[in-house]
């Protein structure tokens, strides 16, 4: 009962949102499903709850009322709409997306793993859940570092995790570049494997990604960047900050599978060229950034991030007016 499911859609209900909605019924979960102008204005679930664009403007959200339309950081509103639901894990995933049996498994806050004894560089993550040897990279990782495949692992330990990001097999998180040169794609990957990443440096999606209470003030999604970017560039600040924290971010194998929806390839990587210009740029200039320590600054946190890459010309000022409205709508719920 204390667990959402969130996606946003613009096409009607397919396999994958039948699912979601089917299993959620049967574990009790929340499921929330945030429309567009784009979307059909007959969609329908049986048992979740779908807010159109006029459900969403009567939600007394300050970020509702000002968030573009035709944009993915809408999917805030479904986290506000969980956070007053007084959920206590957040679970996301996108439209395209097909649940396995072991998606809807309990989430645990606490678990082991195995512990990355790589530290302060990035490396590539999908090295260690790759079922072949080809070089398959994720979304956002820095192009020079594709090849950071060579990673230490250290003895499993338990931990708490408030930030679980899982991997989603077939047509995975991966850019435009790959896709470009590989036309057929079809990636197997672990399973049952997890691992701590520590104090390496990873990239985040919002693909299959869970969400403890203690990170919820790191969920917001940037408006202003492009749909590409917006939620690696969430992850590169979210992580940050649990890393200032010494928290640390599990990534888990697979417990789904991307039929991906329809892309023009040449747009996504249109998208991506400020991802792959200025992700190194980010880290770089995050990490020089001083802190405050303990979870009750999160959201302080997360405003001198923003406030920091807005100065940078990394993000646009206009971001500022929808992380005011997040950080009201978020303080009002607290």
């Amino acid at each position: 009962m204390n667990t959402s499911l969130v996606i946003t859609t613009i096409n009607k209900p397919n396999k994958n949102i039948l699912s979601f909605d089917k299993n959620c019924k049967k574990k009790n979960w929340s499921f929330i499903v945030i429309g567009d102008k784009k979307t059909p204005k007959n969609f329908r679930l049986k048992y979740g709850k779908y807010y159109s664009v006029k459900d969403q403007k009567s939600l007394n959200f300050e970020f509702a009322k000002k968030c573009l339309f035709n944009n993915y950081a809408r999917k805030n509103i479904g986290y506000l709409i969980s956070f007053k639901n007084h959920k206590k894990t957040i679970l996301e995933t996108d439209d395209d997306n097909y649940p396995y049996k072991n998606f809807f498994n309990d989430k645990y806050k606490i678990k082991q793993a195995k512990v990355i004894k790589t530290k302060n560089r990035w490396i590539n993550i999908y090295s260690l859940f790759m079922k072949s040897k080809i070089v398959c990279w994720p979304r956002g990782i820095p192009l020079n570092k594709i090849h950071n495949t060579k990673i230490n692992l250290g003895k499993s330990k338990n931990d708490k995790f408030f930030l679980q990001q899982g991997v989603c097999e077939g047509n995975p998180d991966v850019d435009a570049i790959f896709r470009l040169i590989n036309l057929r794609i079809n990636i197997k990957f672990k399973k049952n494997f997890e691992v701590n990443t520590n104090k390496s440096f990873v990239t985040l999606n919002s693909q299959n990604t869970v969400w403890f209470s203690e990170a919820f003030p790191l969920m917001y999604l940037p408006v202003t960047c492009t749909m590409r970017c917006t939620d690696i560039w969430r992850g590169l600040i979210a992580q940050r900050i649990l890393q200032n924290d010494n928290r640390k971010i599990l990534f888990f194998g697979t417990t789904m599978r991307q039929d991906r929806n329809d892309h023009n390839l040449i747009s996504d990587f249109r998208q991506e060229i400020p991802m792959y210009l200025m992700d190194q740029e980010i880290q770089n200039h995050l990490l020089k950034l001083k802190l405050k320590k303990g979870i009750n600054n999160y959201l302080d946190n997360l405003n001198i991030c923003y406030e920091s890459l807005i100065k940078k010309n990394i993000i646009s000022d206009n971001e500022k007016s929808f992380l005011k409205a997040w950080t009201k709508d978020y303080e009002k719920i607290f």
